[in-house]
Order: structure tokens, then C-alpha cells, then sequence
């Protein structure tokens, strides 16, 4: 049988080397072997192998970053879309746009869709907001003529019957509080147009809220205690609008906190920025719902809120608070109380 051909080396050469068996007539003579030395094609073999396997290697390398930087570069819009996503607000819609020239055909017609769907976005929410204005308005005028004529008619109540009088109390309450519901909207609609327009001036911070606070006690039994430190603290603010922050925040924990507990702010300055928190013992606030207490509407839980209310207060505090470059947040646990914390620039 023949031997197949191998390959060996000995010392620095290669030689072939290919045997098989010599034989005439049938008759076994002997082996006969040929070597040949392959020294140059073996060295050469290897050598286009080696620069093969580099070239292979570079060309996969290659590759992979052409691979790499295109992916990066497709990318790069779908990031810029997730980053505007993060960012933008209800006032920002109608200004927002996507343009990508040079990303690929399908993500362009990505940002076309999101442009597209932006606007109408913008567009409905406009006209909500122009509805939430208009229906206000128009409200607001026939309500206030009704609730004063139910005053005027409770003022001669010598001539009606209890229930009489039950029910004008009942209806001219549940019209007031319509009123002030559409006085609320009136004034996130006006925000949300951006007619707010914010009076500020440098006041004493601590002077401000004990003043504010002697207000409160006017028209309420419950204890407002107030601590704060004894250096003043400045700051730039609208003082109509710190009115009503602090009276809808010192209101807000009435509401949902048991008679007899104490009402408590406190002042304090912390480098650059002055602290105020509003701190009651009442119900306390659920932490899933401690994120959605400034949305409109909203309320934690009804059959707590003794005093009703139409779910705006804190959501027009958000607003005025944030429009006066400070910030609000709410720490609450069940069942101790409530803290709502807003910070302000310390005016310098």
C-alpha cells in the first residue's frame, strides 16, 4: 500500500517524504523511498500564512469599527430623541423639532413621525388649555351672581323655615367653592400662557412669614408655630404670590391634619439657599402618591379631607414656587405627618 506523503524537518529544512512498496511480476523486490527537500516552499507557506492571518485580522478589525462607528452614528438621533424626551415640558411642545440630516432613511422618518406627533400634541393641548380659560371666565360671572343673591337671601332669614335656610347655606357654600375652583384654573391658565407676572423684591424672609402667618391665625384656631433662626434670611420674591404659597401650604395641612396638633414651619439657610418647610402631624401621604400631590386635580384621599377642596391648591403652589426660581418637595410618612420643603435663592 502506499505511504502518504509527510513532511519533516531536520534542523532548519523540510523535506517530503513518499514510500511504497517496489514489486515485478508479483514479486516483492523491496521499498522504494523519494525524498525531496521543500525547505523554500515550506518557509514561503508559512510566511503567506503569517500575512494572512495579520491581514485577516487588521481586515476584521477594520471592519468592526466601520460596523461600530455606523451603529454609533445611526445612533446618535435615536439619543437625541430620548434626551429631548427627558426634558421637554407642556410648553415646550410647540417648539420642539427633530432634525436629523444626516441619519439614516429610517430614523428620519422617525423624527418626521415625532415631529409630527409633537405638534399635534401642542395643538390639543392648546386648546384644552384655551377651553379651561374660556369656560372659567365665562362661569365665574353667573356663579358670583348667584352666590350673592343666596347671601342677600340668607340675610333676611327671619322669614324662611330651617330647611330653607339648610339648603341656601349648602348652595351658596357649594357655590363659593365653585368660584374659587374656577379662580384656580383662571390663574394656572394665565401660567400656563405665560401672563403671569412675578413683582420681585428683596424681603427678610423670617419677617415675611410671621407676618404672613398673623394672617392665618385671624381666621384660624389651630397653633402655627414658627422656628427659625435668629440670623435673617434674604431673598428675591413676589410677596402676593409668597401669600398665597404659604397660606394654601398652611391650609392644606389644616385639612389633613387632626385638631389640636400643631401646625409648624421652620426657616433655616443652608449655604446659598433658604429653606422653609411647612410641617403638620396628620395623616401623612402614601409613598406611591407622594409624586403626584402637585398634579392638578389630585387628591390623596377623600374620606381624609374633612374640608373638601378641589385638588388646585398645590398644584397652583408648584407653579407660583417654581415661577420665582425655587423648587417644592413633600416627605411624608403614614400616620406622623407631612413636610413640605421649598427652597428659594438667598438673595445677595
Amino acid at each position: 500500500m502506499p505511504v502518504a506523503p509527510q513532511v519533516h524537518k531536520i534542523d532548519q529544512n523540510y523535506f517530503i517524504l513518499c514510500s511504497n512498496t517496489l514489486e515485478i511480476k508479483g514479486k516483492l523486490i523491496g521499498e522504494l523511498s523519494v525524498a525531496h527537500d521543500i525547505t523554500r516552499e515550506q518557509t514561503m507557506f508559512m510566511a503567506m500564512v503569517q500575512s494572512s492571518s495579520v491581514a485577516s485580522l487588521l481586515v476584521i478589525m477594520i471592519i468592526s469599527g466601520a460596523i461600530a462607528f455606523y451603529i454609533s452614528r445611526s445612533l446618535r438621533p435615536l439619543r437625541q430623541v430620548s434626551r429631548m424626551t427627558e426634558v421637554i415640558s407642556v410648553s415646550d411642545l410647540g417648539k420642539a423639532q427633530l432634525y436629523f440630516q444626516n441619519a439614516p432613511s429610517e430614523v428620519k422618518e422617525l423624527a418626521q413621525t415625532c415631529n409630527q406627533m409633537l405638534m399635534r400634541l401642542s395643538e390639543s393641548w392648546e386648546k384644552e388649555r384655551q377651553f379651561v380659560s374660556n369656560i372659567s371666565h365665562e362661569l365665574r360671572t353667573p356663579l358670583t351672581i348667584v352666590h350673592g343673591y343666596l347671601q342677600s337671601v340668607l340675610r333676611r332669614r327671619q322669614n324662611l323655615t330651617e330647611t330653607q335656610i339648610e339648603g341656601l347655606e349648602t348652595a351658596a357654600l357649594e357655590a363659593e367653592n365653585t368660584i374659587q375652583m374656577l379662580e384656580d384654573l383662571l390663574e394656572l391658565a394665565r401660567a400656563d400662557s405665560g401672563y403671569l407676572h412675578y413683582k420681585m423684591q428683596p424681603c427678610v424672609l423670617n419677617d415675611l412669614v410671621a407676618e404672613i402667618v398673623g394672617m392665618a391665625n385671624q381666621h384660624s384656631d389651630r397653633q402655627i408655630v414658627i422656628q427659625a433662626e435668629a440670623n435673617p434670611i434674604e431673598v428675591k420674591l413676589d410677596y402676593q404670590y409668597m401669600k398665597q404659597i404659604l397660606l394654601n401650604l398652611i391650609d392644606n395641612a389644616v385639612k389633613y391634619s387632626d385638631d389640636g396638633t400643631p401646625i409648624t414651619l421652620k426657616l433655616k439657610q443652608q449655604g446659598t439657599q433658604a429653606i422653609m418647610q411647612v410641617c403638620d402631624r396628620g395623616y401623612g401621604i402614601p409613598l406611591q402618591q407622594q409624586s403626584r400631590v402637585f398634579e392638578r386635580f389630585y387628591r390623596v384621599d377623600e374620606a381624609r379631607n374633612r374640608a373638601g377642596g378641589t385638588g388646585l391648591g398645590l398644584s397652583i403652589v408648584k407653579t407660583l414656587v417654581e415661577g420665582m426660581g425655587g423648587n417644592i418637595t413633600v416627605r411624608s410618612k403614614l400616620e406622623e405627618g407631612s413636610v413640605f420643603q421649598v427652597v428659594f435663592p438667598v438673595f445677595s
